[in-house]
């Protein structure tokens, strides 16, 4: 079963030598094709722990037409496979679906696995999306189907999707969308919301980006109505600084799109996760930026566990600097001040790059005190570490404009104890 299973990364390899060629042979005709290939190797060891090791490939394509001109076909998977003893292989399916969209046309509509996090707060759906175009900006459209488990490549029948969506979409980026979801389970509603996003400039003064659920349940109490609310501003003063307002409250910080991206960007050093894990979080960023290439900045955050009573406080203080003196070496670091019964002692990060033309080299050192351990019942708490020291190190070489090579080396330190991380990516784009 494991040679079985493993025969999809060899199949995932030649469908990235496929990309060149098909390239090359449509080069003459109307066919679009755009597509990138990373193929990943992750080693990791902890102690006299066995050596963990796993490759992964991800394939994303973009074919047909130019998305926005007529037929699109998306493509976006990755298959990862363990090796060891207890060797696994696991299929994740991001994207795969069609679409149709055009300037002249009033109906427009996808079929396939896909994620609406733009016009729905319901995350993948398995199933298909229809809309109709008001004018150039406005649309108006409706979607249905099943959930699926994108880590397990398979489809939750049970859980069905329904819901109607509006969404504006305007020059400059700006953006709207509200729509009402509905979610039931073997034929009853579990769960039906309202859902809004939305990006905003104004300007070059002021940009908001926020998104909000509303429950519309009726034995849902009006207090907890509001179940989610993520809101950032960013006010620019003057050409030389800036003030940014974030909070954040209930499913505020979005965890299915964070667990997305971790499926994507594994990493085991992540020293911004207590945000994750707290009901309320809220903080105010002023950036001055004195000099072309030198940034300072001072920040106050707020983390609130409103259930367990908790509060805890962060003042974080930080600068960069680019290409010093025109000699392509940018310094970077942080130093974040926790206060609160339950939050981490002090923490800083500090890392240094320079740039080669093709070659750039970074070196990091950083302490954090945070991890998160799963519990008997499946759900998952942030725990105290004592304190990690981190040492990492990357190489990024850009072959030519389309390969491009990054290997990575992380130790980590705790009290008696350390950890090995070692990474690789080769990255081909056409």
């Amino acid at each position: 079963m494991g040679n079985k299973r493993f025969g999809w990364i060899l199949i995932l390899l030649l469908m990235a030598v496929c990309l060149n060629l098909m390239s090359s042979q449509l080069s003459d005709s109307n066919f679009y094709f755009r597509g990138s290939f990373y193929q990943d190797w992750l080693g990791f060891k902890i102690e006299d722990m066995d050596f963990y090791n796993r490759l992964s490939s991800r394939l994303k394509l973009t074919l047909w037409n130019r998305p926005g001109t007529g037929w699109t076909v998306y493509i976006d998977i990755r298959n990862r496979y363990t090796f060891g003893d207890d060797a696994e292989n696991q299929l994740i399916i991001y994207n795969t679906y069609l679409a149709f969209d055009k300037p002249d046309k009033k109906i427009m509509f996808s079929l396939g696995q896909m994620n609406l996090y733009d016009t729905a707060g319901i995350g993948v759906l398995t199933g298909g999306v229809l809309g109709f175009k008001l004018n150039p900006y406005l649309t108006l459209g409706g979607y249905a189907g099943i959930e699926p488990d994108i880590y397990n490549t398979k489809w939750e029948t049970d859980y069905q999707k329904f819901g109607f969506f509006i969404r504006f979409l305007g020059k400059k980026a700006r953006q709207l969308s509200l729509s009402y979801n509905m979610v039931s389970y073997t034929g009853d509603t579990e769960r039906q919301f309202l859902y809004f996003n939305g990006l905003w400039p104004v300007k070059n003064i002021l940009m908001f980006f926020g998104h909000l659920e509303y429950e519309l349940d009726s034995k849902i109490k009006n207090e907890d109505r509001l179940s989610m609310i993520f809101a950032n501003i960013r006010l620019n003063l003057t050409k030389y600084a800036d003030l940014t307002g974030h909070y954040s409250s209930g499913r505020g910080l979005d965890y299915h799109r964070f667990l997305l991206e971790q499926s994507q960007d594994s990493t085991i050093l992540n020293a911004e996760i207590e945000r994750y894990f707290y009901n309320k979080s809220y903080g105010l960023r002023l950036s001055i930026k004195p000099l072309p290439n030198l940034r300072l900045y001072i920040e106050r955050r707020e983390s609130e566990q409103i259930d367990e009573s908790i509060e805890n406080h962060t003042t974080r203080i930080g600068a960069s600097a680019t290409n010093i003196f025109k000699s392509g070496i940018s310094v970077y670091g942080n130093y974040n001040l926790n206060r609160g019964e339950f939050s981490e002692s002090d923490s800083y990060y500090m890392s240094a790059s320079k740039s080669f033309g093709k070659l750039s080299l970074s070196l990091s050192y950083a302490n954090y005190y945070n991890g998160v351990i799963t519990l008997d019942d499946g759900s998952q708490q942030i725990f105290h570490l004592i304190d990690h020291q981190t040492v990492s190190s990357n190489l990024f070489f850009i072959v030519n404009k389309r390969l491009a090579i990054s290997l990575e080396y992380a130790h980590t330190k705790q009290e008696e104890e350390s950890e090995h991380q070692f990474f690789f990516r080769l990255i081909y784009r056409r």
